[in-house]
């Protein structure tokens, strides 16, 4: 099961959620503190010691190693003992390796009611989008890249979205992460792909600054759902359906009135 299936399932309350979106951000944060570790002190961490510096339990620490040597898109980045199940070697190059491609932290909790972040992006034709442009606007920003399966299937809701909500202070903006993402895709193919399915919103290519700035989301599909104080209304991961969307857009849109 994917992480975001777990993340967004209605099993679970709001603190339930925070709670493994907490422990999300913590798998992203170990390679990191694991090679910090090594280098400032020359030892690898227990168990106990990682449980202490993210104060989460052992058996939450367990888990998240534990996935980490499972999970088929993750390089090898120790090796533990068998019997207690404690770091008994640590792969630096892998980890280093890890480290550059993902970066030392995500940020995927406390979105909502916070500011928008500053940007300054360029538009698939050019131009220039700042955050300052958006200033009084409810806004969807939409992240994506090429390629992505939920992303395919969700963009032509959001287009219809727009258009269903075009007369109203709604903006739909696509941010595409394939440059920073470092996909083999031109400019040409992305056009294409907006041609070919009818997306007509704006969209512009998100830099290496703003990605951190958005928290250096690792899941795609991202949705911000903006009001017009410029706060976080909703944060979302991977496909929403239309119903989910439009639910929330009508709560958003509710408040001006």
């Amino acid at each position: 099961i994917k992480f975001s299936d777990l993340y967004n399932s209605q099993s679970f309350n709001d603190r339930e959620r925070v709670f493994l979106g907490r422990l999300y951000e913590i798998f992203f944060a170990i390679p990191d503190f694991l090679q910090s570790k090594h280098a400032t002190e020359g030892k690898i961490p227990s168990i106990s010691e990682l449980a202490e510096q993210f104060a989460i339990t052992k058996q939450s620490v367990d888990l998240l190693l534990t996935v980490m040597e499972t999970d088929s898109r993750m390089p090898s980045l120790f090796r533990r003992d068998p019997q207690s199940g404690e770091l008994q070697l640590l792969k630096l190059d892998n980890i280093q390796a890890f480290i550059a491609k993902r970066g030392t932290s995500v940020r995927l909790t406390q979105w909502k009611g916070a500011l928008l972040p500053p940007f300054k992006l360029i538009t698939f034709e050019g131009e220039t989008l700042t955050s300052q442009d958006l200033v009084g606007q409810n806004v969807l920003l939409y992240f994506w890249f090429s390629g992505c399966p939920p992303c395919i299937k969700l963009a032509p809701l959001l287009s219809d979205l727009g258009h269903q909500y075009s007369s109203s202070n709604l903006r739909l903006i696509g941010i595409n992460a394939d440059r920073v993402l470092g996909l083999s895709v031109t400019d040409q193919d992305r056009q294409s792909y907006l041609d070919k399915h009818q997306l007509d919103f704006l969209n512009v290519h998100l830099d290496t600054n703003t990605h951190q700035l958005f928290g250096n989301m690792q899941m795609f599909p991202t949705l911000f759902i903006v009001g017009a104080d410029g706060r976080v209304f909703r944060h979302l991961v991977n496909y929403q359906s239309r119903e989910a969307l439009d639910q929330i857009l009508s709560k958003l849109l509710a408040r001006e009135f």
